[in-house]
């Protein structure tokens, strides 16, 4: 019974871990996702299923007992189960509460089936150096600035924890720090769901960029793109509604504006209102469950994902909002197969400001493409490249607000050639690698749209190119 007990627990803890669709099958029909209120350690829409990776002994009992629980599976005849086992006297009521606890990646606990708790966190420790053939000369001092930039650096550590209360109610906090910086909320929600439906509500990630479906240990790379970081919606103050199927999702999202919540690059726009919309259908047979990241294990099966996203706000009428229309779309297609995947994505983005009576209208336009890929080419080695580019903006009338001046006066392409390797310590585990990149970006970062942090490990420059080579220890619970 103890080990019918930790299987049960350990279904919902894995059917909980997400909203993420399962593998289905051409010949079966689809089956409902359950309506579970235990959360994953970083957000419930990209979590993979983790019936591969927990590990929990069973007997034959046990074994029998589980598949009798699972969702369209005749129940089992009581004699076909062990006598002894069958006959086990239920608990007495004051023997206390039911208390289960497991560990997948993350830690998990259960009470009388009823109230969940999921606690993970991340660590990602780094050494950056960077190497800048022109750097720029400070017009106050006419002093050049240094052409190498280097040290270390904690790129991020976060706690995350989910409280699911019932099969229809979670609740979902992130807290952490980014790049040396303080503490702070960085997610924050509650979730309502229901059979195919759920409406999230408070702080969160606006499903929108592919990128930004991953989370920072399922990358290739040690960082996420300068097409991400230009593009990147940020978490905002929100209500979402999400359809989700196994091949199939949507997500309508009402927001605050890009980055209110929280940002790791750009600083917040905040409007009159936002809309964001995304779309995303899969084919192959683990359906969207097979990209909820990059990595890709040797022996996981082929398939497609083809999704597209579009988002608009405006403000300047409610105190504090930025008086800019912006537009973005992103379309993104992605391909995985045994040890392999690649990602395509292309953006387009407008920010148009209204003639005033000091000022006359203007309008930027912005585009970008990303292709990354990779593969294993051991169990335990990965090597991966990427190219992206930001094309210069084009730029008519007067500058919006919220955008860097300098691309006035030369606007720039701005490009990446990257490659690197990735070893991972735990065979076949994603929680502890060793990561290393080397980045060669083309372009006047000044005069493109690309914003310097020491994330991107990208240094202001006017002229020339610059290099920047990353080495990363990255560890997760």
């Amino acid at each position: 019974m103890k080990a019918r007990a930790l299987s049960t627990l350990a279904v919902a803890a894995l059917l909980g871990f997400g909203v993420s669709a399962g593998a289905q099958e051409e010949d079966k029909p689809e089956r409902p996702p359950p309506t579970t209120g235990a959360l994953p350690f970083d957000d419930p829409t990209i979590e993979p299923p983790r019936d591969e990776d927990l590990q929990i002994e069973q007997t034959p009992d046990a074994e029998l007992a589980q598949e009798a629980d699972e969702p369209g599976r005749a129940p089992i005849e009581p004699e076909k189960l062990d006598t002894e086992a069958a006959e086990s006297p239920a608990p007495h009521e004051d023997e206390g509460p039911d208390v289960k606890v497991v560990y997948d990646e993350a830690f998990l606990l259960s009470v009388n089936d009823w109230f969940t708790l999921t606690l993970g966190g991340l660590v990602q420790a780094r050494y950056t150096l960077n190497y800048r053939t022109e750097p720029p000369t400070d017009i106050v001092t006419l002093e050049r600035e240094k052409q190498v930039a280097q040290g270390f650096d904690v790129a991020r550590a976060r706690f995350q924890l989910g409280i699911g209360l019932t099969e229809f109610v979670a609740l979902y906090m992130r807290i952490g720090v980014v790049a040396g910086g303080s503490f702070s909320f960085q997610k924050a929600f509650i979730d309502l769901k229901w059979k195919y439906f759920r409406v999230r509500a408070g702080v969160f990630m606006v499903d929108f960029i592919a990128e930004d479906l991953l989370g920072p240990t399922d990358l290739y790379f040690l960082d996420y793109s300068i097409v991400e970081n230009v593009y990147s919606p940020g978490s905002s103050k929100g209500a979402m509604f999400t359809y989700l199927r196994d091949r199939f999702s949507i997500n309508l999202g009402y927001s605050d504006g890009l980055r209110t919540g929280f940002s790791e690059i750009r600083a917040p726009i905040n409007a009159d209102f936002a809309f964001t919309v995304r779309a995303q259908y899969a084919w192959g047979e683990a359906g969207l469950a097979g990209f909820n990241r990059l990595t890709t294990r040797r022996g996981e099966p082929f398939g497609i994902r083809l999704g597209g996203a579009l988002h608009y706000q405006q403000g300047g009428r409610t105190q504090g909002s930025l008086p800019v229309r912006i537009g973005l779309g992103t379309v993104d297609l992605s391909m995985r197969g045994s040890g392999w995947s690649v990602l395509l994505s292309g953006n387009v983005g407008q920010d148009a400001v209204d003639a005033s009576a000091t000022d006359e209208s203007g309008e930027i336009l912005s585009g970008a493409v990303s292709l990354t890929g990779g593969a294993f080419v051991s169990e335990r080695v990965q090597v991966f490249g990427r190219y992206a580019i930001v094309i210069k903006p084009r730029i008519q009338g007067v500058l919006p607000p919220g955008l860097p001046d300098e691309i006035i006066g030369l606007p720039s392409n701005f490009q990446s050639f990257g490659f690197g390797f990735s070893y991972f310590i735990l065979p076949r585990r994603d929680n502890v690698k060793v990561s290393s990149d080397f980045n060669y970006f083309l372009g006047r970062e000044r005069g493109s749209l690309v914003p310097t942090s020491p994330l991107n490990s990208i240094q202001p420059n006017d002229a020339g190119s610059q290099f920047a080579w990353r080495v990363q220890l990255s560890g997760r619970f």
